[in-house]
This record gives structure tokens, C-alpha cells and sequence, in this order.
């Protein structure tokens, strides 16, 4: 037996009840929300279950599996969907992007209203990337049993300790985000909503094959038909992925998509000597892919790709700036736990230092430093220490 009651919907007609009453009850103006999912042999995460705690404190266990199975209807989630894309019931998540991700593909449509813990977490000085456990452990004072993070969600039946995890991941984020309404400023709960606002952007969602070279890794001193094939091969292996469902690394890596754009193979044959290659990829794509190869090459020079522009190199007083400003940067990334990368880019920073007016940071790094930086390279503030402490004095 579980610790807590809770609502388990099977079937279709009981999660269009269940969603419903939620949106009919005025009372209920936020639910806490998490997802299991199974990402391991495809490209797109399939959903396991979906757990929901409203803020009247009843909790239910939504198992998507058996409503597929038993499903009358072509769209058997569609409750589900309407009732995250309804702008009246805050959506609350502990790092919202992978549930935001497995949710948006049940019908392309994008949830509203979400507020992500996570991200309010930073202002509580736990980091920008705080899990949840260790959130929890620190605000609520409790220790959450972690041991079924490794398991197979999409086994039938779940056990009772199965369940248990799962609801703990509601049970505790209700109460986390009611401390946090009351504890964080209004300032602040704004940042919040504003990163999480920008959370809700479908091009982060939705596959871009034409853009899938971008997120090759080792391309760095590539050029011309270098990088054009790189954008090729990756452009074929998201498409492969995507029709196939399998993940893309499967049937080609970075590493050999950089191998081959590094030395060109120009036969089949050739691209067995592909280092790590592997060569039942070859055999059953190798045509393909020297076809593609041989298309770059017939490409006129003026339609390759360009290097992106560099930004000027800093001057040696905007050097000085931007030192006299780190030190400012890394005295609340220390206090916040947050790398100062994170903060702000080094391409950012000189960006302000040329230019301190721009409205370049948003969300929490506005609130955190961004009106503190322009403060300080317009001379409004001063670096003073302070007990061994980087701190802004008002002139």
C-alpha cells in the first residue's frame, strides 16, 4: 500500500473526467505536475506516466500506457492536453524542459501557464541546474527515497514502490512552490516567469533538421565544404532518426560525421576506413552518404557555408572593464552557486562593456546581476569589500 490516496486513471473516459473537474472547480488555480518517460532506443521520449497533485492536495497517477490501450478515441489523451494548455491552472514542474518536451509531442500543442521550481531555486542559492532531491532536502528538511530513478517506467505493473517515487515528486513540489510564493519577491516570481515564459518556445521542441549540424561537436576549424558536409550528414541522420524513431547516434556518431568531412571519403569502400565507423551503417547507407558527399562538392564556392564573423577582440581598457566587472560576476555566481558562465558569456559581458544600456540579460540573470552591471559600468555604484566580500555601494 502507498503512504497517500490518490486517483489512479486507466482509461480514457476517466481522465476526461478527472480534467475536467479540475477545470470546472474555480478553487483549484495550480496543480503540481511531473512526467515518467523512456528514452533509450528512440529519438522521441515516450511518456510512462504523468503524476498530478492539485492544490487542494489530491494527487492522481495518470498511466498514458493502459489509455492507449484501451483507447476509444484517436487522440486518447486529449484531456491531458487541454488541460496543460489552459491559461486559468498554473502548471508547476521541477525542471520543466524534459517534461515540457514528452508533453508537447502527444499533440504539438504547447502546455501555458507552467512555473518551474528549478529555476526559482536560484534565488534560494541552490544552483541554476538544483535537483530536486536535494531542493527538497534543503527546504522542506526531507530526505526523498531516489532508488527508483534507474527504473523501467514502462513495465506493467507498477509496484506499489514505483508509485510511491512517483507521487513523492507531486507531494513535495506542491508544498515547495507554495513556500516559494510566499518567500521570493515580487521582482524575483516575475524573473521566474519570464524564463519560464521563454521555456514555452516551440523551435526548442520541435526538430530542425536544417539545423542539425549546429549541434555537431568537434567542428571547430572547419570551413567551406568542411562544414557543408557536416550540415548534409547531419541533416540526413535527424531525418533517418526522426522517420525511424531511433536515436540519431545510432547509425552515425559526431565523431565520424567530423572524420568524414575532415578527409572526404570519395567510394563506398572508402568509408570503411572511417575511424569508429560502424560497418553495418556503411553497408546499408554508404551510397547514400558518398552521394551526398559528391552533391557538396558540386556546389558553387559563393552557396558554401560561411564562418560566423568573430566579434572585435576587446581593447586593452575594455580588457580592464571587464576584469573590473568579473570581479562583481564571480562574487554572486560564489554566493549562488552558479558558474559565471552561466551568469553571463564572456561575448555578452564585452557586449555590455561597449554598450551598458542594452536590455542584454533576462529573467533571473537580470534580477541577480544585470541592473547591478549596468549600475556599475555607468558609474551609478562602486566595488567596495566588505568583510572579504565583493560588494555595490550606492555614490
Amino acid at each position: 500500500m502507498t503512504n497517500q490516496a490518490y486517483i489512479s486513471i486507466l482509461t480514457e473516459s476517466q481522465l476526461n473526467d478527472y480534467c475536467q473537474q479540475i477545470l470546472a472547480n474555480s478553487t483549484i488555480t495550480w496543480i503540481a505536475i511531473d512526467t515518467e518517460f523512456v528514452r533509450v532506443d528512440t529519438y522521441f521520449s515516450e511518456l510512462s506516466l504523468v503524476q498530478i497533485q492539485d492544490c487542494l492536495g489530491q494527487a492522481a497517477i495518470i498511466d498514458p500506457i493502459a489509455i492507449k490501450e484501451t483507447a476509444e478515441s484517436d487522440q486518447p489523451l486529449n484531456a491531458l492536453v487541454k488541460l496543460l494548455a489552459d491559461t486559468s491552472v498554473v502548471k508547476v514542474f521541477h525542471s520543466a524542459r524534459q517534461d515540457i518536451e514528452v508533453l508537447y509531442q502527444l499533440q504539438n500543442q504547447m502546455p501555458a501557464a507552467i512555473f518551474d521550481t528549478q529555476i526559482a531555486a536560484i534565488f534560494k542559492k541552490h544552483g541554476d541546474i538544483a535537483g530536486f532531491a536535494r531542493v527538497i532536502e534543503n527546504e522542506l528538511n526531507t530526505k526523498l527515497d531516489k532508488s527508483q530513478t534507474r527504473t523501467n517506467w514502462h513495465h506493467r505493473p507498477l509496484t506499489d514502490k514505483q508509485i510511491e517515487y512517483a507521487l513523492d515528486d507531486v507531494r513535495y513540489l506542491a508544498p515547495l512552490y507554495e513556500k516559494y510564493l510566499v518567500e521570493l519577491s515580487d521582482t524575483q516570481l516575475q524573473a521566474v516567469i519570464e524564463d519560464c515564459n521563454a521555456l514555452l518556445d516551440k523551435s526548442l521542441y520541435e526538430p530542425n533538421p536544417l539545423k542539425a549540424g549546429e549541434k555537431v561537436k568537434g567542428t571547430k576549424g572547419l570551413r567551406g565544404k568542411g562544414l557543408a558536409i557536416v550540415n548534409t550528414l547531419a541533416k540526413w541522420r535527424e531525418e533517418f532518426a526522426i522517420e525511424n524513431n531511433r536515436p540519431k547516434k545510432w547509425v552515425m556518431s559526431d565523431e565520424v560525421i567530423v572524420h568524414i568531412a575532415k578527409r572526404p571519403p570519395q567510394t563506398v569502400q572508402a568509408l570503411y576506413k572511417v575511424p569508429n565507423i560502424k560497418a553495418s551503417s556503411v553497408k546499408g547507407y554508404g551510397e547514400q552518404w558518398i552521394e551526398l558527399i559528391d552533391e557538396v562538392f558540386n556546389l558553387p564556392q559563393d552557396s558554401l557555408p560561411k564562418q560566423e564573423a568573430k566579434p572585435t577582440k576587446e581593447t586593452p581598457q575594455e580588457e580592464v572593464l571587464m576584469h573590473f566587472a568579473n570581479a562583481y560576476i564571480h562574487q554572486i555566481a560564489l554566493e549562488y552557486n552558479i558558474m559565471a558562465n552561466h551568469l553571463i558569456n564572456k561575448t555578452d559581458l564585452l557586449s555590455l562593456v561597449r554598450n551598458p544600456n542594452q536590455a542584454l540579460l533576462t529573467g533571473w540573470r537580470e534580477e541577480l546581476i544585470g541592473h547591478s552591471l549596468v549600475a556599475l559600468l555607468t558609474g551609478l555604484v562602486e566595488l567596495k569589500i566588505q568583510n572579504q566580500q565583493v560588494v555595490l555601494v550606492h555614490k
